[in-house]
C-alpha cells in the first residue's frame, strides 16, 4: 500500500474521513488486497453476553482486549465487553436501515483511526496482526463504526458548522494559514504488468532506485523518467499541507525539493513522488475547509454518541 495514491482526489464530500481529507482515503483500498492470509478456523466459544439476542463470546472479549490495547484505549475485560456491546448496537441499527459497508469503507476507517493515532495505516494493521487480533475481528469492529457513522451522517445531511463557529476556530488558530505549505508534485510510476515474476519486480525496483539517484531536479528528472520504458509520469498535482494526512505530509517534508521519495510497491506498480516545489501558502481557503471538516465531524460524533446512548437504554443486554 502507498501514501502516493492519497494525492488523488476522488470526488467524495468532506465528512468524517473526514478531516483526513479525501486525499488519503484512497489508501484504504489496498488494505485488503492480498495483505492477509486465510482466516483461522474458529475454536469452541462460550457465550458471555447477548445484545438483543446477538451473542458475544469469550473469544470476542479476548480479541477485543487485544484490539483496545493496540488502539491505546482501556483494555480491561469489562472495557472490552462494553466495546463489543456498542459494536452490536451500532451494527444492528445500521442493518435496520440497510446501511452496509465493504472493504473500502473499512479501510477508510482504519486510515482515519491511524491518523488520529499519528501512525501510518500499515503500522496499525501490522500491530493488530502482531498481537494476534484476527482480521475478522478488527474488520467487524471498523465495519460497525463506519456503518453507524454513515447512518448518523445521513440523518444529519445538510448540517454545517456556522460561519461564527468557523471564524472562532480560525481565530484560535492565530493566523496559522501563513504557516501552511503548498506542494507541487508529480507521481512517477514504474508500471508492473500482471504476471510479472519476482525477479522482474526486483529489477524494476532497482531501476526505480537508480532513477531516484539520478533525479536531482524536476526539469531534467521528469524528462528522464518520461523517456524510460513502461514509466508513467502523472500531471502536476498541487496540494496544501492542511489537505494531507500526517504520514504523507511528513514524507513530502523529508524529501528535498527536486528529488524523489523512496520507491514503494503498490497495486499500480512501483511509485515515487517527485517533489518539485514547496512554498509558504497564505491561502486561507484550505485551512477553512479543514476547520469546517473538523467542526462537522464533532457535530456528527456528538449526535452518534447520543444515538448510541439511546440504543443502549432500549437494548436487551443479558449477561450469562
Amino acid at each position: 500500500m502507498s501514501y502516493f495514491r492519497a494525492l488523488r482526489r476522488d470526488g467524495l464530500k468532506i465528512s468524517r474521513i473526514r478531516v483526513l481529507t479525501n486525499l488519503s482515503i484512497i489508501l484504504a483500498a489496498a488494505l485488503f488486497s492480498g495483505l492477509f492470509g486465510p482466516i483461522p478456523q474458529a475454536h469452541a466459544q462460550a457465550i458471555v453476553t447477548t445484545v438483543n439476542g446477538a451473542p458475544i463470546t469469550d473469544v470476542d472479549v479476548a480479541q477485543r482486549m487485544k484490539l483496545l490495547h493496540v488502539l491505546r484505549k482501556p483494555a480491561s475485560r469489562e472495557a472490552a465487553l462494553q466495546s463489543l456491546i456498542d459494536d452490536q448496537l451500532m451494527r444492528g441499527e445500521a442493518t435496520k436501515y440497510q446501511i452496509n459497508v465493504g472493504d473500502p469503507q473499512i479501510g477508510q476507517e482504519i486510515v482515519r483511526t491511524a491518523n488520529e493515532m499519528k501512525i501510518s495505516p500499515e503500522t496499525l494493521v501490522s500491530e493488530m496482526q502482531r498481537v494476534g487480533v484476527s482480521q475478522t475481528h478488527y474488520k467487524d469492529h471498523f465495519s460497525a463504526v463506519s456503518a453507524f457513522f454513515y447512518l448518523v451522517e445521513a440523518f444529519h445531511k445538510g448540517v454545517q458548522p456556522s460561519e461564527t463557529e468557523i471564524r472562532a476556530a480560525l481565530a484560535k488558530e492565530g493566523g496559522k494559514s501563513g504557516g501552511n505549505t503548498e506542494y507541487r508534485v508529480h507521481q512517477v510510476i514504474f508500471i508492473i504488468p500482471s504476471g510479472t515474476n519476482l525477479n522482474q519486480i526486483k529489477g524494476r525496483m532497482e531501476a526505480a532506485q537508480q532513477l531516484r539517484t539520478r533525479f536531482t531536479n524536476c526539469a531534467s528528472g521528469l524528462s528522464l523518467a518520461r523517456a524510460m520504458d513502461n514509466v508513467a509520469v502523472k500531471e502536476e498535482i498541487v496540494r496544501n499541507s492542511t489537505e494531507l494526512a500526517a504520514p504523507l505530509k511528513t514524507l513530502l517534508d523529508k524529501t528535498p525539493t527536486g528529488h524523489l521519495t523512496p520507491p514503494q510497491r503498490t497495486t499500480s506498480g512501483i511509485e515515487m513522488i517527485a517533489v518539485c516545489s514547496k512554498s509558504a501558502s497564505t491561502d486561507e481557503s484550505a485551512l477553512r475547509a479543514a476547520i469546517s471538516a473538523k467542526l462537522l465531524t464533532a457535530i456528527i460524533e456528538k449526535a452518534a454518541a447520543k444515538r448510541l446512548k439511546e440504543l443502549r437504554a432500549h437494548a436487551i443486554i443479558a449477561k450469562k
